[in-house]
């Protein structure tokens, strides 16, 4: 196992005077649900941020209108709702809109019914883009992840220790000593790349190399925070030809300016769209001097 800390950007991909908004990348994002819309907010808006071309949100027609309203650079599409979720009778509805997007983030605040866990099947059956999974969709992926083995899509997910434990059997314990290890292990069994989330995070890449990330500081521990890595990722996975290194980076640069935000509003009252509008600036920022805690 390759293991080596982030201490630098990626070198970012050039964005050439004579391109247009279809060479950065369509991406498609499924998330919210009723009661947990901000999820879908924050990942569509990291998403936008980290320099996508095009992104669409996928939501329960009850969000519609939320969405529309609130996400101004985003296109939204409404699909059929049960009881305030996405019901498995849109799953064509969500493979015809998945078939042109790059890349598709899943689950942010999605809902944990058994049509989430249709759904995530049926995308990994029949989707071959590169796919993020995170939250809710994880929870869904905990029933299937036998699943991950047969996808043509590349995949990656963006655990905390918690939603890993689900995933693996492990207690949570076992995890915090063994980040790396665990990350890599579960990299290169089912063959997708992991973003495992802790104090120092891993990002880990089934063919054994393994990234760890240092940036960043309490004042993120908090709900939402995921959600912006998630639509970071997402992004990045558009940009960067390798996806661990658009998982490192995007690990790097939230990290970076979840250190922002604390500087201008203290780790006590610091939100993740305070993060999010840091997320330019920290693209910019030199690394060194967030890099800690080695």
């Amino acid at each position: 196992m390759e293991k080596v800390f982030i201490t630098d950007h990626v070198p970012f991909p050039e964005r050439k005077s004579d391109s247009h908004k279809g060479d950065y990348g369509k991406v498609g994002i499924i998330a919210g649900s009723r009661g947990m819309a901000g999820a879908g907010e924050m990942c569509t808006r990291s998403c936008l941020r980290s320099g996508a071309g095009i992104v669409t949100i996928a939501c329960a027609d009850c969000l519609t209108e939320v969405y529309e309203t609130k996400l101004t650079e985003a296109m939204v599409r409404p699909l059929n709702d049960s009881e305030g979720h996405i019901s498995s009778s849109a799953a064509g509805e969500i493979l015809d809109f998945i078939s042109d997007k790059e890349c598709v983030l899943f689950g942010p605040g999605i809902g944990k019914s058994n049509d989430i866990t249709d759904i995530l099947s049926c995308i990994l059956r029949n989707y071959s883009g590169r796919l993020v999974i995170d939250a809710d969709g994880l929870f869904a992926l905990s029933k299937i992840r036998a699943e991950l083995k047969e996808t043509a899509a590349t995949v990656l997910i963006t655990p905390h220790v918690g939603e890993m434990s689900r995933l693996t059997r492990l207690d949570a314990s076992q995890i915090k000593s063994r980040i790396a290890e665990t990350a890599s292990e579960f990299a290169t069994e089912y063959g997708i790349f992991v973003l495992l989330k802790d104090y120092v995070s891993a990002i880990a890449a089934p063919d054994g190399r393994v990234r760890l990330n240092t940036a960043g500081n309490p004042g993120m521990s908090r709900g939402g925070s995921g959600d912006v890595l998630a639509g970071v990722c997402a992004g990045f996975l558009c940009r960067f030809s390798d996806p661990l290194d658009a998982a490192s980076e995007a690990a790097l640069v939230c990290g970076i300016a979840g250190d922002m935000a604390a500087g201008r509003y203290g780790v006590e009252s610091m939100l993740p769209t305070d993060t999010i509008s840091f997320i330019g600036a920290a693209i910019a920022e030199p690394a060194e001097p967030h890099i800690k805690k080695k």
